[in-house]
């Protein structure tokens, strides 16, 4: 088995666990499906959550807390024992929340939900497990809707606009249409192909480039990102607003993904993208030059796993019709 790194600098939070199936039934039990719930709008509407979850009682939940005060935490664990609760002893992005919660999951397949968000009945379903065990797609994407139920652009659509990546959002409509990532994170993703992928950069604190970086991954490494219009996920508040801002998250982003050449069998970093990255780079000659490096040696050592670059994968894009 091969031990290369498939994200760029792993890191794992520390985290222990409150609640749940004892260790070793957890081991002999091996769930249809997982729930990872990340804790988001105050605690009402992640134990009205857990509550419709209780409806389902052969699911694996997990539920992401803290990092910060637990008091609720041993009452939540003795109403839903079944529920494992995994309190982080630090910070962590919601990345690296999914990460541990995949990494902690015994289903082949994992609904990544927040605790603001409610799940139709279907993706619960038989039919929705046989199809997606059957398509392998790395990730599944709802239909979102908002509070008032309105179909919101939840699809994104990669584009070049003026000499600059943008993401077109749009409506999912059909069966099949592709997503550059999952929206708010919130999917049902294959456990196996995100452990393959090395899921989410936990060392990048912006959710929006760290979203971005593990789509065009995926689609680098010959994944796929799809929509189901019958998995439905409403919304209980306002979705977040996200800042694209330029920052260090997407410095690695660009060295990750855009500045990757792909000369039909392996992928590399060449040193002719280094004057262009120390000049948009605001870290100094020297500081940029250690970071381009160590992004370089991991391209190297994943080399073999892409299957195109970026600009090939925007511009053969299917826009929606």
């Amino acid at each position: 088995m091969s031990t290369t790194p498939t994200t760029f600098r792993k890191r794992r939070a520390s985290y222990t666990v409150i609640g749940g199936p004892r260790a070793d039934r957890i081991r002999k039990i091996t769930s249809p499906l997982a729930v990872v719930l990340l804790a988001r709008g105050g605690r009402f509407y992640r134990q009205e959550l857990l509550e419709a979850l209780q409806e389902h009682p052969w699911a694996e939940v997990l539920s992401i807390e803290g990092p910060g005060s637990a008091y609720d935490l041993q009452p939540l664990s003795q109403r839903y024992p079944e529920v494992r609760f995994l309190l982080l002893q630090e910070q962590a992005s919601a990345g690296e929340r999914i990460n541990l919660g995949i990494a902690e999951a015994r289903s082949p397949l994992v609904l990544v939900l927040w605790s603001d968000m409610k799940p139709e009945p279907w993706v619960f379903g038989e039919e929705a497990r046989r199809q997606a065990l059957r398509q392998e797609r790395l990730c599944i994407v709802p239909q979102l809707k908002g509070g008032g139920g309105e179909v919101l652009p939840s699809l994104q659509i990669p584009a070049w606009i003026k000499g600059r990546l943008k993401m077109l959002p749009w409506k999912p409509a059909q069966e099949g249409m592709k997503s550059l990532f999952p929206y708010d994170y919130c999917g049902l993703y294959s456990s196996r192909k995100f452990r393959q992928l090395g899921g989410y950069d936990s060392w990048m604190a912006n959710p929006y480039w760290q979203k971005l970086d593990f789509g065009f991954r995926a689609f680098l490494w010959g994944e796929t990102i799809c929509c189901q219009p019958r998995f439905q996920v409403t919304y209980a508040t306002d979705p977040p607003a996200e800042d694209s801002t330029p920052d260090p998250s997407y410095k690695a982003f660009f060295l990750k993904n855009l500045a990757v050449q792909y000369n039909g069998e392996l992928g590399l970093l060449p040193w002719s993208q280094l004057p262009r990255y120390v000049l948009k780079s605001d870290s100094g000659f020297l500081y940029a030059l250690r970071e381009f490096r160590e992004v370089r040696r991991w391209v190297y050592e994943n080399r073999y796993r892409f299957k195109g670059e970026a600009s090939s994968l925007i511009s053969r894009w299917e826009m929606p019709e």
